[in-house]
């Protein structure tokens, strides 16, 4: 099992410093199963909220404008501060003295996903909620060279279910937002893999 907290100090929002500490690291490939399974249960727990439209606004300017320089080369990509979603925010990897704490805990199964299950404050605060979605994709944009090619398309992806099939504040959207853009990325390469093979 793999637990990853994202915590808070309590002057949070003058220092934009999110502290990550993770217990047993996940595979490269689950990165983005975990973080669109995090992202839509967030955007649902903010759906009474700005923070909610606001988050999305963030993450689907940042895929826009990445979508070209998907295939760049990573040097040029760090050059350019492409794989940066927020300049202010800031890392660390240290136990801290928090005042809000969000966990994410993974349990294997065999032959399939992890499953996902985050425990947040039932007085959760609305915008380090969602900037603990921010920081997640921030540090797996830094340690995993792949992330950075499935994140945008599937950040698109379920921006375009929460418009044409259900909206986030549907509970229905939580495992059905994440499923969806599994399913269009998996098109899109498939599409991509067959117009190759025609060449």
């Amino acid at each position: 099992m793999s637990t990853i907290a994202l915590s808070f100090k309590n002057d949070f929002e003058n220092t934009s410093e999110v502290a990550i500490q993770i217990t047993q690291a996940l595979q490269e490939h689950e990165h983005i199963w975990v973080w669109d399974h995090f992202f839509s249960l967030v955007m649902h727990k903010l759906s009474d909220k700005p923070e909610a439209e606001n988050l999305l606004k963030i993450m689907s300017e940042w895929s826009t404008g990445f979508a070209n320089k998907m295939y760049a080369p990573i040097n040029e990509l760090h050059a350019d501060n492409a794989l940066i979603i927020d300049p202010n925010m800031r890392i660390e990897f240290v136990v801290i003295d928090n005042d809000e704490m969000y966990v994410i805990e993974t349990t294997d199964n065999p032959e399939h996903w992890p499953s996902v299950n985050v425990k947040i404050p039932d007085d959760f605060n609305a915008n380090r909620l969602a900037f603990a979605t921010l920081a997640l994709a921030q540090h797996f944009l830094k340690i995993n060279t792949t992330f950075f090619r499935e994140l945008p398309m599937h950040v698109l992806a379920m921006r375009k279910y929460y418009i044409d099939e259900k909206n986030y504040n549907d509970e229905a959207s939580i495992p059905e937002a994440p499923a969806f853009a599994f399913n269009t990325a998996l098109k899109f390469y498939k599409s991509l893999e067959e117009k190759m093979n025609q060449q």
